[in-house]
């Protein structure tokens, strides 16, 4: 009887397994094709999805929270040595400077890191997001740029199918004509499954499934980048900038350990000596990552400039090679012009057009990089 309740007890679970494992899998999309109702998205609307209720966020809020309890017991702590500085009222003293001073710089930059840090992951995680879907947008065009030569290499093939008829061309002609037109397929082929990869990546970073129907509303276009005060930026870098934030603290820790040191120990021995050393090292590093933000802020608005000039310049490339494809195509139709200049012509177009894509989503990403180099950035200090 035993051996009967085990044998259907058995036989009940691998049912059960059976029907939760049939389950799973038939909630898997059997096609390449995104499903469902069709999610329509903005950058901003992208961003709010990806900021809420983020694991990473919680854990540098809970960074923050845990901050705030550590800033209290450092400056308890600092308390406690009243007890053995009689004089740590009197400014300057060793006392005071154990008691007070250095206690409350100490508790301060741990409050204020916290806060910088959870700035610099939201940042972080905005940044991520907008190169996403910059870069999603920018596969999205490619494609259609790659449908739209696919397009003109099929009325090429068709018009070389028809001289070859009249007798007007040769067979090798339409065979190479064929040969471009088979390019042109895998190229477009190439670019869709391409851009079916970043939807399915940029899917997941949202939290959606991977067969996720998503539009993106905003489009790859670009504004002229206004001009600023590069003086002025550069100054607000180096006020904001998390890596200046640690490095004043560290600047600003060693001399409070100098002022200490100094009423300990002479300046012959090897502690005040030692001491003065990472004073001056502190002291070089605040100022070598001054010079180094300042670097990156002036590289930055000079990257601006430049994808703004590529695009300029792309634009005319595109101009010309549409004004030059459409003479060709005129003069082959007429027989003044051979395949070879037809084709070469429709290849530089799509070049061109190609290249100017990439040079706007360069611009976009360079305008977002040089704001956010001008704000808290996005660097996390840990100390």
């Amino acid at each position: 009887m035993k051996k009967d309740i085990s044998l259907i007890l058995l036989l009940l679970t691998l049912l059960i397994s059976f029907v939760i494992t049939t389950t799973a899998e038939s909630s898997i999309i059997d096609s390449m094709e995104f499903q469902g109702d069709r999610i329509d998205l903005t950058l901003e609307k992208a961003i709010e999805i990806v900021l809420k209720d983020n694991p990473t966020i919680k854990q540098s809020e809970l960074s923050l929270e845990q901050a705030e309890v550590k800033s209290k017991q450092i400056i308890s702590a600092g308390k406690d040595n009243k007890k053995l500085y009689s004089n740590y009222k009197r400014e300057g003293t060793i006392g005071n400077l154990l008691v007070y001073k250095l206690p409350k710089l100490n508790a301060d930059f741990v409050l204020a890191n916290a806060k910088r840090n959870y700035e610099a992951t939201v940042e972080n995680l905005k940044a991520d997001i907008e190169k996403s879907y910059f870069e999603l947008l920018q596969l999205e065009q490619m494609n259609e740029i790659n449908k739209e030569d696919l397009d003109i290499a099929k009325d090429i093939y068709k018009k070389t199918k028809q001289k070859f008829e009249l007798g007007l061309v040769t067979k090798q002609e339409v065979i190479s004509s064929e040969l471009n037109l088979k390019k042109a397929e895998n190229s477009y082929i190439a670019s869709e499954n391409m851009l079916k990869k970043a939807k399915m990546a940029f899917n997941i970073k949202l939290g959606y499934d991977v067969m996720t129907k998503v539009n993106l509303i905003d489009e790859l276009g670009y504004k002229e980048f206004e001009g600023v005060s590069i003086a002025d930026v550069v100054s607000k870098a180096l006020i904001n900038r998390n890596e200046i934030k640690a490095a004043e603290f560290k600047y600003e820790l060693e001399k409070i350990n100098m002022d200490i040191t100094a009423k300990q120990y002479t300046e012959n021995t090897y502690v005040y000596r030692d001491q003065k050393i990472k004073l001056e090292k502190a002291l070089k590093d605040l100022n070598d990552i001054k010079k180094n933000i300042e670097m990156e802020v002036r590289s930055n608005y000079l990257n601006i400039k430049e994808k703004y000039e590529e695009i300029k310049a792309g634009e005319k490339a595109v101009e010309l090679a549409k004004e030059a494809l459409r003479l060709y195509q005129l003069s082959y139709d007429v027989g003044t012009a051979i395949l070879t200049d037809v084709q070469e012509a429709q290849t530089s177009l799509l070049q061109a057009r190609l290249g100017l894509s990439k040079a706007i989503l360069e611009y976009n990403l360079a305008i977002s990089k040089f704001e956010d180099s001008i704000g808290v950035g996005r660097t996390v200090i840990n100390m």
